[in-house]
């Protein structure tokens, strides 16, 4: 894999043109042609299997991809460029497609390059597609094209490659002429010999401030997973529509399209925000909720939506996806849908989900009956949200102490900051009720051996170089295990960068701001927002759109801009505002340890 040079003086860079408006030009891999290899397996695709796991094999674009022509058997992908050798077919092509939006056999699905990000972001905060590149290399005849949802022909172009090496391949397309863009494709022609690097786009950046860029580009990379036919969001955007929904995502989806309907900034129209959140509300309480309880995961049957056989009732989804969707109808000021959340979540009976020692269990198997006997007791945000949710619907329930307090398992990140994209109650170091935490000191120590962990690890590494950070959860660096790491622990070398955004309210905003912009360089911040994961040296990387790392994401870059511009937090004012939020919290911080602090950033 081939990263840009990243020189001292871009790693230095502290950026003051953060609050100016710039379009800029940034290219969105399709498709980086490198394997992602782990040891001691196979690399595949080899020469001749055309069969790939879709659980796995997807687009930088989070979606699907395959061969074609006559000659396809004999493309050759071991190493990271897709190579042909037709030399000896004069009359046999082969290539490549790619879809653009979705899969490529949902045809309802497709790109417009003049408005390239989700049609809940206005105009103003769209990005453009304005050009092509291939980096391809050898001798003979490459054809690129552009077809539409139709599979009609939008556009075509053939370049003769020679044998020396040449500078990749620009493009220029006309945004305008592609409004319903389904898959964009490289054929070899008959007697090429050549082999390809990587497929982009050439995306021209709203002409915004970089702090909205950022948000915006999280956002978008969240919506690409969201079904606005069933209202749910997908665990990734590369899955099919009803096939694996996660119920977390989709909480958090709301909360932020609810956010960014706020003024000043109205990157969504209040209007969409409102329809959005109805139609998410009407498609989660439709669900079989055993003692409350919602899914972790839906897929969808014959007769709607149901839990995903071998997933769990989940309390922690559950606290996630309500939290957002409180927090969504406050901000919207939408009295219905608050009032029908309510009594919605007063339908939890947490009595029975107790395990013998106190705590609250994790939730119950498939069957809606059998409680999991592994409960809610380490220390940290994801424990207190479940339990707030409990204070939330019984003030006066019985609540067990977190063990180990303030000390995050195995000092995994966001287990100390996932609390604080609801809350500003956290933001102070007034000892916690519950524990007596002060977590703001707790917060800003789990930064602090963050960053120092990777610079006393890895020194020599590109992360060290780059001042990345974030030893945390989600996909492993080959995507196909769920991965969990923490500073606690020896010899970490997969950064989930998500942490980098939850924690960002802790650091200087510029510091912030000018660390994206070298992962943007990097090519570990795209258009398509953030890698899932990478490894400390950027390679490999894994290029997933997972949504529920992409919530985190995006409510973090809102706290970060926040911060960042001085402004009003909404999602705060909400909380505040809140009664039901207002009755959870006070567990830790009852009304008569004060008022709860008013500043937009935890290191105010």
């Amino acid at each position: 894999m081939r990263f840009l040079p990243i020189s001292a003086a871009l790693l230095g860079m502290i950026s003051s043109s953060f609050g100016q408006s710039e379009s800029r030009l940034v290219w969105q891999p399709v498709h980086h042609y490198f394997i992602n290899r782990q040891p001691g397996k196979e690399a595949a695709p080899i020469a001749g299997a055309r069969r790939l796991n879709s659980f796995t094999a997807y687009t930088h674009l989070g979606t699907d991809f395959g061969f074609m022509g006559p000659a396809e058997h004999d493309i050759e992908w071991q190493n990271d460029e897709v190579c042909l050798h037709l030399g000896q077919e004069p009359e046999a092509w082969a290539g490549m497609w790619h879809s653009l939006s979705g899969l490529a056999r949902e045809s309802q699905k497709s790109l417009n390059f003049s408005a390239a990000w989700s049609e809940l972001l206005q105009p103003r905060y769209q990005a453009r597609i304005s050009s092509v590149r291939v980096d391809a290399h050898g001798h003979g005849r490459l054809k690129l094209e552009i077809k539409s949802d139709t599979q009609e022909l939008l556009w075509s172009e053939v370049h003769t490659l020679q044998e020396a090496p040449k500078e990749p391949l620009v493009l220029a397309v006309a945004p305008l002429a592609f409004k319903k863009a389904k898959l964009i494709n490289w054929i070899a022609e008959p007697g090429s010999e050549l082999c390809v690097d990587g497929l982009f786009l050439g995306i021209e950046t709203p002409d915004i401030p970089f702090d909205e860029y950022v948000l915006a580009a999280c956002y978008a990379k969240l919506a690409r997973s969201y079904d606005p036919g069933s209202g749910f969001v997908k665990d990734r955007s590369h899955l099919e529509d009803g096939a694996f929904e996660s119920l977390a995502s989709t909480g958090m989806f709301a909360l932020a399209t609810a956010v960014l309907a706020q003024p000043p900034l109205q990157m969504i129209s209040r209007e969409h925000a409102q329809k959005t959140l109805n139609k998410i509300h009407r498609a989660v309480k439709a669900l079989d909720r055993p003692l409350g309880l919602l899914p972790h995961f839906v897929r969808r049957s014959a007769t709607g939506y149901m839990i995903h056989p071998g997933t769990e009732y989940s309390t922690v989804d559950t606290a996630l996806y309500y939290h957002s969707l409180l927090l969504g109808a406050e901000l919207l000021q939408d009295a219905d849908l608050k009032m029908d959340l309510v009594s919605t979540v007063g339908q939890i009976d947490f009595t029975k989900l107790r395990l013998p020692e106190g705590e609250i269990s994790h939730g119950m198997k498939d069957d809606g009956r059998t409680l999991l006997t592994h409960g809610w007791k380490d220390w940290g945000g994801e424990t207190a949200l479940v339990m707030m949710l409990q204070n939330m619907v019984d003030e006066k329930a019985q609540h067990h102490k977190m063990e180990r307090p303030a000390q995050a398992w195995q000092g995994t990140g966001f287990i100390t900051e996932i609390q604080s994209l609801f809350y500003p109650d956290f933001e102070s170091d007034t000892p916690d009720a519950l524990d007596g935490v002060k977590w703001l000191s707790a917060r800003r120590r789990m930064l602090n051996s963050q960053k120092e962990y990777i610079q006393r690890t890895w020194p020599s590494s590109l992360a060290a170089r780059m001042g990345l950070y974030g030893l945390s959860a989600g996909e492993g660096a080959h995507g196909d295990s769920y991965f969990i790491g923490g500073v606690d622990l020896p010899d970490q070398s997969v950064i989930h960068p998500h942490y980098v955004l939850m924690s960002a309210a802790l650091a200087e905003p510029k510091e912030t701001y000018a660390l994206l912009q070298r992962m943007e360089h990097a090519g570990l911040f795209t258009p398509w927002g953030m890698v899932e994961a990478t490894t400390v040296n950027g390679s490999p990387y894994l290029p997933m759109n997972g949504s529920l790392n992409a919530g985190f994401e995006v409510l973090g870059a809102y706290h970060l801009l926040a911060k960042h511009r001085g402004l009003p937090n909404a999602i705060y004012a909400a909380s505040r505002q809140s009664q039901e939020l207002r009755r959870a919290v006070q567990l830790f911080f009852p009304p008569s340890q004060g008022r709860v602090p008013t500043t937009t950033s935890a290191s105010e």
